[in-house]
């Protein structure tokens, strides 16, 4: 395990595997493309990724693609510069594609590190199926987004980002909705590309929650992603939710590796 897998290790207390360099990057690249951030500005192998009106973090981010080594000093500098001027704080995503230095260095600097994500993997065999209670639509996306703000109580500055990211989605694309006497309560979307599918926005209405439903979402959209000849699923959940990994693992998913944001707010 690489010293920086350890550190993340002690901070969430699991053990992370070994992962596959070529595989962590074409989830990367696939992840960028299936959530796509409206401005990105490369930088020496990092994307500084830009979403104004969005919460999401990892299109808000400097992300790691192919880091040029010991470039962070210079990449970092151009990224807080880009963030004041857009009056946002300078988050940094960190994945095993860096190491314990450039943590180091970031901590040095004074970012402070936040929230872990889990990326987690599934093989596609042949057994999902699309559940009867689960209606799968393909774009465009107008209802099923009006939906998801609704339940998700997203604002409108937020929910026309969305809007314009999964209008710029790369990839074949479907969206999953379960209702409940005519309301929808659980929603989640995939994008299917070489092979892999991403699975994204999986949510439950907060009264619906622990009742099955979010399984019935994404074992559909395996069921589709099987059907367009995918071999293989990965999803992002945060790395200290239980009962979402608990859900995700009885599925077949496996923890892969993880990232972590570190924000420095020069925006007072």
């Amino acid at each position: 395990m690489s010293s920086h897998l350890q550190k993340q290790g002690m901070l969430t207390g699991e053990v992370w595997p070994e992962c596959d360099p070529a595989l962590l990057l074409a989830i990367e690249r696939h992840s960028a493309l299936g959530w796509p951030a409206p401005e990105v500005v490369m930088l020496n192998g990092w994307e500084c990724r830009f979403a104004p009106g969005s919460q999401s973090r990892r299109v808000n981010s400097l992300t790691p693609m192919t880091p040029l080594p010991g470039l962070l000093p210079q990449t970092l500098a151009v990224a807080r510069r880009l963030c004041r001027e857009r009056g946002v704080a300078c988050t940094v995503r960190t994945t095993p594609s860096i190491g314990a230095d450039e943590i180091a260095f970031l901590e040095a600097e004074g970012f402070i590190r936040k929230d872990t994500t889990s990326v987690e993997v599934a093989p596609l065999g042949g057994g999902f199926v699309v559940d009867p209670d689960v209606v799968l639509a393909s774009p465009p996306h107008a209802d099923w987004l009006r939906a998801f703000a609704d339940t998700s109580r997203l604002d409108a500055s937020e929910t026309d980002v969305i809007d314009r990211m999964l209008s710029a989605v790369s990839g074949a694309m479907i969206f999953a909705r379960l209702t409940v006497d005519g309301v929808p309560v659980a929603f989640g979307r995939a994008v299917m590309i070489d092979g892999l599918l991403g699975v994204f926005q999986i949510a439950t209405a907060p009264s619906m929650r622990r009742q099955g439903l979010g399984r019935k979402i994404v074992t559909s959209l395996m069921a589709w992603g099987r059907q367009q000849g995918a071999m293989r699923a990965y999803l992002q959940v945060v790395a200290t939710n239980r009962p979402a990994r608990t859900l995700y693992q009885g599925i077949g998913f496996k923890p892969l590796y993880p990232y972590t944001y570190y924000v420095l707010d020069e925006t007072a």
